[in-house]
């Protein structure tokens, strides 16, 4: 068998790409999820969550169709640079790959601390835990997407393992809900709020949720036939996580009610009440595996992303060095250290929080990108299309911005902070260079 082919069997299929797209989107967030959508609206933030389901795929078709001209690393710094140029693909690249790698410190953390909940021999070990995890897992990605792939699929069938089991057995719980009244009155808006104000701020902490799905394209290189096998992948991911979300909140309204508010683990006490003690103990055990399988989906994406800044030289060329697997070392090991450090400096956890809104960097020019990329001859047909002309694509822009304005005025200023240092650092680096816009060829 010749070095390529098994190169590309090496990837990920458009199976192992789905998973890998569920992965990336579903952490800790969804066990804590119930609590803090029911607040504003009650047992109405279903409706909340059927909304934002429609805001977050309007997002998703846009990324599904512009990937489908791409076979590279890169994500939305590969659309952003081939239709706007240089400078607006190094905001969108450098600026991603920061924020991804304080993400990744966060989740670090966070898997620390729950393993500390489930071992509370542990305590008092978190650095060292958080810190041994980065290392177990860059060293993991050095060896190849191969081993990567391996790994990512398995923790993400393991974490699926207890969220599908609370979901099939929520199904006949439902029915227990609707007699005890846990769903009437159906809206029950917190003291001080109006429905439009509770749909507002549900719809935000719902969307939050599923920050992530955006990781997929930005390995396109490591998948299978991308440009037909991620549009597809991108779509079928949100769908299914969508699916899971809405029937984890129900089964947890159904068992809790109003009690709801009372609980710090909500889905936990839910599985408790329908299976028994067991319950909670499989929700914490799958709550520790969502966050490693982050941790590892973040580990695998974050070098690539900024190695397909360095390939086109944009950054040192040096980030995008690969070894002999293929591997992008060098990159690997300096986001492996940035990460270190944020954990050591302690003050990750306050540049994640703010950094959320930063995520809206990829977003909005991707979905401006949909637009920009019909109308140049690119000589590639995507396989998935938007229908409706620009609509879409400007709806996207539009709810970006709904949620950029409903975010902190601290993030917002954050986030327009990092532009302008993103941007002097690119005329530093790159002012005497011709900003072109990088054609595509089949």
């Amino acid at each position: 068998m010749s070095t390529q082919v098994e190169s590309e069997k090496a990837k990920f299929s458009l199976g192992g790409a789905t998973l890998y797209g569920i992965n990336a989107v579903i952490g800790s967030g969804i066990f804590l999820l119930p609590r803090e959508i029911y607040q504003a609206l009650g047992p109405a933030s279903l409706v909340a969550m059927l909304v934002d389901v429609l805001l977050v795929l309007l997002l998703a078709f846009c990324f599904a169709e512009v990937s489908g001209y791409f076979d590279k690393n890169g994500g939305a710094y590969q659309y952003s640079k081939t239709s706007f140029g240089n400078f607006v693909g190094f905001n969108v690249g450098l600026l991603g790959w920061a924020v991804t790698v304080i993400a990744w410190a966060a989740m670090a953390a966070g898997f620390a601390k729950l393993f500390v909940s489930l071992i509370p021999q542990a305590a008092g070990k978190e650095t060292i835990i958080s810190l041994l995890l980065l290392l177990t897992l860059s060293i993991i990605n050095s060896f190849g997407v191969k081993t990567s792939k391996a790994f990512t699929i398995t923790i993400t069938i393991a974490k699926l393992i207890p969220i599908i089991a609370f979901v099939s057995i929520s199904v006949f719980f439902l029915k227990h809900g609707i007699d005890a009244g846990h769903f009437t009155p159906f809206v029950q808006l917190s003291k001080g709020s109006t429905f439009a104000s509770g749909m507002n701020s549900t719809a935000l902490t719902v969307f939050y949720a599923f920050i992530g799905f955006e990781a997929l394209p930005i390995v396109a290189g490591e998948m299978r036939n991308p440009k037909k096998n991620v549009p597809k992948a991108i779509v079928t991911s949100i769908i299914i996580v969508s699916l899971l979300y809405f029937v984890i909140i129900a089964g947890t309204i159904a068992m809790l009610g109003n009690g709801i508010m009372d609980s710090t683990k909500p889905v936990q006490d839910a599985f408790s009440m329908m299976i028994g003690p067991i319950g909670g103990y499989l929700i914490s055990i799958g709550a520790l595996i969502s966050v490693g399988g982050l941790n590892m989906g973040d580990s695998m994406m974050i070098p690539r992303y900024a190695a397909s800044i360095a390939d086109d030289g944009l950054l040192p060329r040096v980030f995008g060095k690969q070894n002999r697997r293929n591997a992008p070392i060098v990159a690997i090991v300096v986001s492996g250290i940035l990460a270190a450090l944020l954990v050591l400096s302690g003050s990750f956890e306050e540049l994640a929080e703010l950094s959320v809104v930063m995520r809206f960097i990829q977003y909005i020019p991707t979905a401006l990108a949909v637009i920009a990329l019909r109308k140049k001859d690119m000589g590639i047909k995507p396989v998935f299309r938007i229908p409706f002309g620009p609509v879409i694509p400007i709806l996207s822009v539009i709810v970006s911005i709904w949620m950029i304005s409903a975010s902190n005025i601290i993030n917002i200023i954050f986030a327009g902070g990092s532009i302008v240092v993103a941007s002097i650092l690119y005329f530093v680096l790159h002012g005497s260079k011709k900003d072109g816009v990088t054609p595509l060829k089949e």
